[in-house]
């Protein structure tokens, strides 16, 4: 049995923190659930891609006591497949649409400013951190992004130093291949250089498959980040939520977790610098992405046709949704019209649930009562007769759909065996995950939540 080394507590009750990313699409909609009550959460992320969008927003968050951190997406438009989407209304973009940013760009003295650019905007906002400009340390085409990372977060810290944002936060983001992360020779670097950066946290986006879907990648993410631990700085895993991000902060080897709704869940870098495919003009499939229903009880996501089609079933709701007003207050149309406030809600009270429970005991919640859940209800989901002619009205592939709940049975039961091991192989020779903290306040923020 392998050993993974489990991080000792220093309090009974370490808070969980939990990031709000706002998005480039969906802005608007998590900014409305803030203003309804729905997302409760002191902690949110701005894209500067849409920050120009957002002013009235982030004082709306500040009115609340909530710290807004503003993402550059350098990671993106440093990629050509990514650069010519929502990234390139970055105000420091490259001029030309499409073209990706060249790491002369993130030297220091380059003509276009880019640290000066974002420290200004950091600044003209009222942020009250920011994520240094880093980049996805497995870029095929370049191989030093680490360095100029390294030498770029100083350069921003002196940058917004000079702008006027002595108070504003600085906080690095390490973008890399789990292997990478799990790499020796680059924690060793990390723990050598980290710190002696001007940061106060350490974000972390993993390229891989979801550890929710691949127990191996459990327990690889798992063994990586508890290696952080020494840096004695607090750890957001970023691009996580729902199964996996409930896993993390429940196995203590997180500080936070940060995504969005309906994007910034996953951290995905294949074709990273081949420009992206072009739409077929006479293609009928719908542009955008296709909205999700997390059900939280099953630790799985599905279309809201394929939702559709699963509650159809005779007593699917039953074991399938929350008894619970607060969370499904409008019943299946509501759901299935709106799943972004389901799943803000749905997965407001998970990450609740695990913040009540002292910190030492997370681990065993986990494995015992949200695992053994989540077992149990893919086992009766197996069991569904969902209706036929609600599968074709949908154009749903009710074969196929029945086939990944088995399969997710079968994963289920495997994940539950792999973080009961993690429980059990639990050591005290790691220093604990440093908790998050309070949400930081850059300046004096509004008395009123109004905007």
């Amino acid at each position: 049995m392998s050993v993974i080394e489990f991080p000792k507590q220093q309090r009974a009750f370490q808070p969980v923190g939990h990031y709000i990313r706002l998005g480039d699409s969906s802005y608007k909609k998590v900014a409305d659930l803030v203003a309804a009550g729905v997302i409760t959460s002191k902690r949110f992320v701005v894209n500067g891609s849409k920050i120009k969008f957002l002013k009235s927003t982030i004082q709306m968050l500040q009115g609340l006591g909530a710290e807004v951190v503003l993402d550059p997406r350098t990671i993106e438009l440093s990629s050509l497949n990514k650069c010519g989407g929502h990234a390139a209304s970055a105000p420091w973009a490259a001029k030309h649409h499409g073209a990706a940013l060249q790491p002369d760009v993130f030297r220091p003295g380059h003509p276009s400013d880019i640290y000066g650019a974002i420290a200004r905007t950091a600044v003209e906002y009222g942020v009250d951190a920011v994520l240094a400009p880093t980049h996805f340390l497995a870029d095929p085409d370049f191989s030093d992004w680490y360095i100029l990372d390294m030498e770029g977060c100083s350069l921003l810290r002196n940058a917004l130093d000079r702008e006027g944002g002595n108070d504003i936060a600085l906080d690095y983001l390490l973008a890399a291949r789990l292997q990478d992360l799990s790499d020796q020779t680059l924690r060793a670097k990390l723990m050598t250089d980290l710190p002696n950066l001007p940061i106060e946290v350490l974000w972390v986006r993993g390229s891989m498959t979801s550890p929710d879907k691949s127990p191996a990648n459990a327990v690889q993410l798992i063994r990586a980040l508890a290696a952080l631990h020494n840096l004695g700085m607090p750890i957001v895993m970023d691009h996580v939520g729902g199964l996996a991000g409930e896993a993390l902060l429940a196995m203590n080897v997180v500080s936070a977790i940060s995504h969005g709704y309906g994007e910034h869940t996953s951290f995905v870098t294949s074709n990273w610098n081949r420009p992206p495919k072009k739409r077929d003009p006479g293609s009928e499939k719908p542009m955008g992405r296709a909205k999700r229903v997390g059900l939280s009880n099953l630790g799985q996501s599905f279309t809201t046709k394929e939702t559709r089609v699963l509650l159809s079933a005779h007593r699917a709701k039953t074991f399938l949704l929350p008894n619970d007003r607060n969370v499904l207050p409008n019943g299946i149309d509501g759901l299935l019209e709106d799943p972004r406030r389901f799943n803000a809600a749905d997965g407001r009270q998970r990450i609740e649930k695990i913040d009540s429970i002292p910190t030492a005991n997370r681990p065993t919640y986990f494995c015992e009562e949200r695992m053994s859940e989540i077992v149990a209800t893919a086992k009766a989901a197996q069991k569904l007769k969902p209706k036929p002619a609600v599968a074709e009205e949908c154009r749903v592939d009710l074969a196929k759909l029945q086939a990944r709940i088995i399969q997710h049975r079968l994963k289920s039961e495997q994940l539950k065996d792999t973080f009961e091991e993690i429980a059990l192989d639990h050591s005290e020779r790691v220093a604990p995950v440093r908790a998050i903290g309070a949400p930081r306040v850059s300046q004096a923020h509004p008395k009123s939540g109004s905007a």
